[in-house]
C-alpha cells in the first residue's frame, strides 16, 4: 500500500512501510501514518474483507494526515475545496482505494490483490 500511496502523493513526499507501520517522509521531515494493518489479524466478528477495508481506510487516512501536516495544506483537494476523504472496498480478489467520492474520486490508487494485503500484514 505504501508504494501505491507514493505514486499519488505530491512530489517530494514518499510513503514507506516497515512491517505494519506506514510512515510519510519529505526531506528531513517524517510523520507516522498508521499501524492499521494489525486490524487484519483481529478476530472480532467482522469478515476478513471488512477488516481489510477498515485497515486500508486507517492507513489512507493516516497517510493523508501525515502529508497534510508536512505540507501544511489540504491534500488531495476535492471539488468542494476541502480535503477528499479516503475510501477502500474489497471487491472480488482486489482491494480498491481512493480519495473523494467513490463514484467520482479525486485520486485513485492502483488496486492491490487481497492475498498480497493479507500476506503483507502477517
Amino acid at each position: 500500500m505504501a508504494a501505491r500511496l507514493t505514486g499519488v502523493v505530491p512530489s517530494g513526499v514518499t510513503v514507506r512501510s516497515s512491517g505494519v507501520s506506514v510512515d510519510v517522509y519529505a526531506g528531513a521531515d517524517d510523520r507516522h501514518a498508521s499501524a492499521g494493518a494489525t486490524i487484519i489479524g483481529d478476530e472480532d466478528g467482522r469478515s476478513l474483507a471488512e477488516r481489510i477495508e477498515t485497515a486500508a481506510w486507517a492507513i489512507l487516512n493516516g497517510a493523508q494526515d501525515g502529508v497534510m501536516e508536512i505540507l501544511r495544506e489540504q491534500w488531495p483537494i476535492a471539488a468542494d475545496g476541502r480535503a477528499a476523504e479516503p475510501g477502500a472496498r474489497a471487491e472480488g480478489d482486489e482491494l480498491r482505494m481512493w480519495f473523494g467520492d467513490e463514484n467520482a474520486p479525486t485520486v485513485v490508487l492502483a488496486p492491490l490483490n487481497l492475498r498480497d494485503v493479507v500476506d503483507g500484514a502477517a
